[in-house]
């Protein structure tokens, strides 16, 4: 139980707004999961899993398409909080997204109508929550945006600094096929644009890995 209250007192700046009764409630009707990498959960359509913690390991958010394609939203990683996994419990939102694990991982899930009960009940979860699904909807639409009104080469190269600094390190084991997924395009598109940066001297191609050599071009275009 200490360890969880500690997760909950990083994650949840509501936490010492809950009564000791919530607290506990909270803490023993939460679970644990131990994920592998390559783990896929899916939410939307009916189904809605709650408020997930990331306590440890990285996760993608992303959509697919009828056809199977897929687009990265944004990463979730230590302490963060997938807050979008538990929108469909407020009337009228019902938000489409899968997670899949890009490392092994631990991921606490309180349940839906655990977190709603504290939601009708607390005004601090609540705004919390609004401000929360608020923040992430803004972030979407900022890539949408990026996607309509930004060229593929300038997306290819956010998606190359964003492993950077997710990695913290400019050697980069990231595959053609994930920064085709996170820059919305096709994996040839990404591969043609790749070697045009190499011979730009932005960046060096080998078998499996991307290294940065000039972060700040790769910034600027």
């Amino acid at each position: 139980m200490t360890e969880l209250k500690e997760v909950f007192e990083k994650a949840f700046p509501f936490w010492d707004s809950l009564t000791e009764e919530e607290q506990t409630e909270m803490i023993l009707g939460t679970t644990k999961n131990v994920c592998k990498k390559k783990t896929k959960l899916h939410f939307g359509g009916g189904e809605c899993a709650g408020v997930q913690i990331i306590e440890k390991g990285r996760a993608r958010i992303f959509i697919t398409s009828p056809n199977g394609g897929d687009i990265t939203l944004f990463r979730l990683v230590d302490g963060d909080v997938s807050i979008l996994s538990a929108a469909c419990m407020l009337n009228g939102m019902d938000v489409e997204l899968d997670m899949e694990m890009e490392t092994d991982g631990i991921v606490y899930t309180i349940p839906k109508k655990l977190y709603k009960n504290l939601y009708d009940e607390n005004g601090s979860v609540k705004d919390y929550t609004m401000e929360m699904i608020s923040e992430k909807f803004s972030d979407i639409m900022w890539l949408f945006n990026q996607f309509v009104f930004s060229n593929v080469a300038s997306r290819l190269a956010g998606a190359l600094l964003e492993h950077r600094a997710l990695e913290g390190s400019d050697i980069l084991p990231v595959t053609h096929e994930v920064l085709a997924r996170d820059a919305g395009t096709a994996r040839e598109v990404v591969t043609r644009l790749l070697k045009q940066f190499q011979d730009d001297g932005m960046v060096r191609l080998t078998r499996g890995k991307v290294e940065i050599l000039d972060a700040g071009r790769l910034g600027k275009v």
